[in-house]
Parts: C-alpha cells; sequence; structure tokens
C-alpha cells in the first residue's frame, strides 16, 4: 500500500499529470465552443416592461405579465438569456386596445415590434400568449398627515413644553384612487429614545406602504425637531365653581376649593398664575341619588405642560 501511495503522489507531481489536465481542459473547451456554435430552437420565458404609459393612468400588474417566445439562434446567443433576467419592452403608444379596465396588448397587431428587440441572426418562431392585459386605474393627489412612531425617554426633570415637530407634517402623494381611499397616514420609522436631556434634531425615514411602486411621494423622509427644557412641578389652590344648577334648588358643598398640581418648564415657572386656572363641577353630571360632584379643570395656561386635580369630590347638600 505505501508503494501505490507513494507512486500516485509521484504521478500527481510530474509534469505529466499538468499536461494531461492541460488536454483535458481543452477537450473540454473544444467540446463547449462546438455547442455553442449549433443552431438551437428553444422558448424564452421574458417579463415584460412597460413604456410610455398615459400620464393620466398608473397599471396595476405591469410587473406580473411574461411573453414566452420561441427562438431560433445560436447557442452562444441563448446564453445571454440563460444568464440574465431577459426583458421585452411593450410599448403603450403601438396602438393598444382601452377598455373601462384595462389596455389590451396584441401580439399579431405588434409582433413586428417585438421582432425589432431582437438581433438579425435569431428568428422569432412564435410569441404567446397572443394577448396581454394590463389593469389601470386613474392617478389621484392626496395629502396624507405624517405620525410621528416614538418612545421616548426623558431624563429625570426633562421634557418638552410644545411637543415634537414634524417637517413637513403632511406629504402630498399621487396614485391610483383605490389605493390612496386606503391611506389615512403615513408612519416615521420607529423612534427609541433614553435618557434624553438635549435638544433633539434628526432626519427620519418613512414607512412607506407595501404598493409603493405605484405611488409617488412627495417626501420619502422628514426633519423632527424638538426643545428639551428642564421641568418642575408647582400648586395652587384653585376655588371650585358649579354650573347648572336648577334654579329651584340651593346647594351646599364642600371644599369650596381644591388643590391644582401643574407641570411646566423652569424658565416659565414664575409666570404661572393661580387666576389661570378654572375648576367647575357640572351639575347636570352628577348622577341620581349620588352626594357628590366630580371637578373638572377647564382652563388653564398654555405654558403648562399637563396639571391634576388632587381632590376627585366635592361633597354637597340640597337646602330648601
Amino acid at each position: 500500500m505505501k508503494d501505490i501511495k507513494s507512486r500516485f503522489l509521484r504521478f500527481v507531481s510530474s509534469k505529466k499529470i499538468n499536461v494531461f489536465a492541460l488536454f483535458l481542459a481543452l477537450s473540454f473547451t473544444i467540446l463547449i465552443l462546438n455547442k455553442l456554435s449549433r443552431t438551437f430552437t428553444n422558448t424564452i420565458t421574458f417579463s415584460v416592461n412597460t413604456v410610455n404609459i398615459p400620464e393620466t393612468f398608473v397599471v396595476l400588474n405591469d410587473s406580473s405579465q411574461q411573453l414566452n417566445v420561441t427562438l431560433k439562434t445560436y447557442g452562444f446567443k441563448f446564453l445571454r438569456y440563460y444568464l440574465s433576467s431577459p426583458k421585452l419592452t411593450v410599448d403603450y403608444d403601438d396602438k393598444l386596445s382601452l377598455t373601462d379596465s384595462t389596455f389590451s396588448w396584441n401580439q399579431q397587431r405588434s409582433y413586428s415590434k417585438i421582432n425589432d428587440q431582437f438581433d438579425k441572426d435569431v428568428e422569432v418562431i412564435s410569441i404567446s400568449p397572443d394577448v396581454l392585459k394590463f389593469k389601470y386605474d386613474e392617478n389621484a393627489t392626496k395629502d396624507i398627515p405624517v405620525v410621528l412612531n416614538k418612545k421616548v425617554q426623558f431624563s429625570p426633570g426633562y421634557d418638552v413644553l410644545k411637543g415634537f415637530t414634524i417637517t413637513p407634517d403632511t406629504i402630498h402623494v399621487v396614485g391610483p384612487e383605490k389605493i390612496l381611499k386606503a391611506l389615512t397616514h403615513i408612519e416615521t420609522v420607529p423612534l427609541d429614545l433614553k435618557d434624553v436631556h438635549l435638544d433633539i434634531g434628526q432626519t427620519l425615514k418613512l414607512e412607506l406602504p407595501e404598493n409603493k411602486d405605484h405611488i409617488q411621494f412627495s417626501h420619502e423622509s422628514v426633519r423632527l425637531s424638538a426643545k428639551v427644557e428642564k421641568f418642575t412641578e408647582g400648586v395652587f389652590n384653585i376655588p371650585v365653581a358649579i354650573k347648572n344648577v336648577p334654579s329651584n334648588l340651593s346647594l351646599k358643598y364642600y371644599p369650596k376649593s381644591v388643590s391644582v398640581s401643574y407641570y411646566t418648564n423652569l424658565d416659565g415657572f414664575k409666570d404661572v398664575q393661580e387666576k389661570d386656572f378654572k375648576v367647575e363641577c357640572d351639575y347636570a353630571k352628577h348622577l341620581e341619588n349620588q352626594s357628590y360632584l366630580v371637578p373638572e379643570l377647564v382652563a388653564k395656561p398654555e405654558s403648562v405642560k399637563s396639571a391634576k386635580i388632587i381632590q376627585q369630590k366635592i361633597e354637597f347638600i340640597i337646602t330648601e
């Protein structure tokens, strides 16, 4: 066994094997060239590329259309179709039939236009199917609001007073009316921020719908900005007013005022005043046999981001 192994290794390392491999490669190359130089007849599937579509229409299914073309030519010519995704062009200016919902392409009427797309030494034997139908829809326009998809966590004591600004906050779209009717808004890609304490300013891409190929968008991204500020809390004691009390009733209620806590930016804290808050109870909203009213905060300063009433019940009795 050792002797056989030793002889094989000497044969492999010798020049004889290199000469043998060279002749083998040459023989294989000549065989392939001989095959490719012969004439073959075969059927190739071509995808359809549409051109010169009228501006008032949009084709809904052109990417799914195919033509099966039987060709006769040299093997070298066929090789190019197998190495790439072959396409043929259908011209909408080529006297296509128009109905209420489709354009119709007829191979007999457009045979010469298809034949012209092949080299002179490629013979077109047949084309199928005989007819292609392209569904279309009329273009429509629509302004669609942009919705921020966010998950933002601020550092303790920080927030935004005026919220987030999106520029532009609406985008103009052009496309099939049936598709645009279903579009109510466009979301941004998810924004996930943590421990935010500095101003926000960045560009966000839009989450475009799956059928975006049939729609033109004025923008595919928006600019997001927000001023991040230091915030603080304050508390005021606000008088309670009661409205919609029937004229034949007289009420006594307690407490006469409630504590209201509010949250605002540090720069505007000194400008917040008690008189800018208003708390009311609506007697018309109370339930029968219920001995209390629910206070509501009906007014607060614009500089206050949020506010809440600490006391949730106003007890009352009806007096004669």
